[in-house]
């Protein structure tokens, strides 16, 4: 991994680290709430899509840089809640959320927790090296994805 990505994601970890009650003052405005959110779950996507192309067979597995990229997604999905509880980071101009997360609240936190539980374990799946203790793990989290997607993404 390049020093500038690991400074990047260095912050980004850092600043999820922050209370919800704290998140909220940790942005300018719910401009930039919604700007933070998006980069984190880019930056989730782009691992997850990585790994999926060892998973799918696209690229050839490499156990180490799978394992690398299972620990950077299962860091980063601690990332993002926060700024979706910053008042007027809703759906708008730019955001693809729909209002249903606000709407059901608790669903988008339980899924939320859950998605952090299950990259945990797809990251100690990673760590036994074999694509078949993987496959399993990865699928938990891309049913998780897109069930979230499916709710309360346009």
């Amino acid at each position: 991994m390049s020093m500038p990505f690991k400074k990047t994601i260095s912050a980004v970890i850092a600043a999820c680290c922050l209370t919800p009650a704290l998140a909220q003052h940790a942005f300018n405005d719910a401009e930039s709430a919604v700007e933070y959110r998006q980069k984190a779950l880019s930056i989730m996507r782009d691992n997850f899509a990585a790994m999926g192309d060892m998973v799918k067979g696209e690229v050839d597995y490499d156990a180490s840089i799978f394992s690398e990229r299972a620990t950077d997604f299962t860091h980063l999905t601690s990332i993002p809640w926060s700024a979706f509880s910053v008042e007027g980071a809703m759906p708008g101009d730019g955001s693809d959320a729909l209002p249903a997360i606000w709407d059901n609240w608790e669903d988008f936190q339980q899924r939320a927790e859950q998605l952090q539980s299950d990259a945990k374990k797809l990251q100690q799946a990673a760590a036994s090296g074999s694509l078949d203790t993987i496959k399993p793990a990865f699928m938990a989290v891309a049913r998780n994805c897109k069930g979230c997607h499916d709710n309360y993404k346009d």
